[in-house]
């Protein structure tokens, strides 16, 4: 250390715990490669120590040591620095990561302990030394298959797999064990997350989970989860963890319309219609009404000619909104069905979206069906997967013949593709 910086940590000692507080929260929230369970070694660099000599010592090369280890300059180690040693010829894989926050009076060797690490290991993925002491709230990178099998309990709840890794405008989930009768509250980004119970299930008790909906636009980066409740001797309970939003990938897409279709972009027409969805979006009906995956609601020979997130402008304008749904083309009095269980909560015409159907599949979840040529359903019909409820048609703001299918959770639009291959429910649902 220099004479300077020993003199900055003499007189500023409370401006050297900031920035170290910062420092370690890059340290923590930086990506790293992750190595398949067995494979990790760790080494400490001693005095003395250079890249060359470990990667010799250890049958590696340097830039297999500097990839692992996400190491800026291959030329400067420090003392104490926790290295992983990956296997030759293993490659460094990507993996999910749980991000945790450490709570007062947990340390390196207690977590890693829970999490069945070693604590060497710990360290090293989070680029700590093994001595470091953790502070209240410093965010800790653990491999998701750890958190998952460990599982993560405090109080009445344990954790169960939790998604923490989510591209833009698609859906996670969160699962809890809840062991007793305790009023539970889950929110992502301020936005509250009703709990579902297992399927069949009337008990307080047992597993429960909710879907994490993440907005198209948002910005990238970390967002809180919170999960808590307050004990019966009144003292609030809270669990944080941090769910990473990384680029959707989304693309472009210039509209050109017609003097009249252009009339329909008025912001009093669009704002009106809006708030009456948003009305039915907001709702969260008791019961679920859908298990398994959804069913595609037009036949697979009808393509995708717009898929959801494309970042969209009109008559030349500015990239200022996106699709909110998938479109499919398809001719005219195509027969559109219903994907899975629910209960139809609109149809009628509508100004922008045309003819319209708006399906409640329950606690939160709806799908909406825009531009039809013919509703075949009304308000308050129950329906299941694969009944009609519509036809194709070009009805309100649109270009051609198709249907667009859109998928609202707690309001939120995200890409309903995904539920037709990946089950949310499927950790409890038998035989899924």
């Amino acid at each position: 250390m220099s004479s300077s910086n020993r003199v900055i940590l003499i007189i500023a000692p409370l401006l050297t715990l900031w920035v170290a507080g910062l420092v370690l929260l890059s340290l923590a929230l930086a990506p790293l490669p992750v190595l398949a369970q067995g494979q990790v070694e760790t080494y400490t660099v001693q005095a003395g120590d250079t890249l060359g000599l470990i990667a010799d010592q250890f049958g590696v090369t340097v830039d297999d040591l500097v990839a692992a280890n996400q190491l800026p300059d291959a030329n400067i180690l420090e003392i104490g620095q926790v290295l992983i040693i990956p296997k030759a010829g293993s490659a460094a894989a990507p993996s999910e990561w749980t991000r945790i926050v450490a709570y007062p009076r947990q340390t390196l060797a207690s977590l890693a302990a829970h999490y069945g690490l070693e604590v060497n290991q710990l360290a090293a993925y989070n680029k700590l030394r093994e001595s470091t002491r953790l502070f209240p709230g410093q965010p800790i990178r653990i491999p998701t298959e750890r958190v998952q099998a460990a599982g993560e309990a405090f109080g009445a709840l344990r954790l169960m797999p939790v998604t923490t890794l989510i591209d833009q405008g698609r859906t996670g989930v969160v699962q809890l064990q809840i062991d007793r009768p305790v009023p539970v509250n889950v929110v992502w980004n301020g936005l509250p997350l009703p709990l579902i119970p297992e399927t069949g299930q009337s008990d307080p008790t047992g597993k429960w989970f909710a879907p994490i909906p993440v907005p198209a636009l948002i910005a990238l980066g970390t967002y809180p989860l919170e999960i808590g409740y307050t004990t019966t001797a009144g003292a609030p309970l809270t669990r944080t963890l941090i769910v990473t939003v990384r680029d959707g990938g989304y693309d472009s897409q210039a509209i050109v319309l017609d003097d009249e279709k252009s009339g329909l972009l008025a912001p009093e027409l669009v704002q009106t219609e809006e708030a009456r969805i948003s009305e039915i979006w907001a709702q969260v009906s008791p019961s679920l009404m859908w298990t398994g995956v959804f069913s595609r609601p037009i036949t697979s020979e009808y393509a995708t000619t717009s898929p959801f997130g494309t970042r969209r402008s009109y008559n030349g304008g500015p990239l200022s909104s996106y699709h909110a749904g998938q479109d499919f083309g398809a001719p005219a009095d195509v027969p559109v069905y219903a994907p899975a269980g629910g209960t139809v909560v609109l149809a009628e015409a509508l100004t922008v979206r045309g003819n319209a159907v708006i399906i409640d599949h329950g606690r939160g979840i709806f799908t909406g069906y825009w531009h039809l040529n013919a509703i075949n359903v009304q308000p308050g019909q129950g329906v299941q997967p694969g009944d009609q409820i519509g036809v194709v048609g070009t009805t309100g703001l649109s270009t051609g013949n198709h249907l667009h299918w859109e998928l609202r959770i707690f309001g939120i639009a995200v890409d309903p593709m995904p539920f037709l291959h990946q089950n949310l429910l499927g950790q409890f649902v038998p035989g899924t």
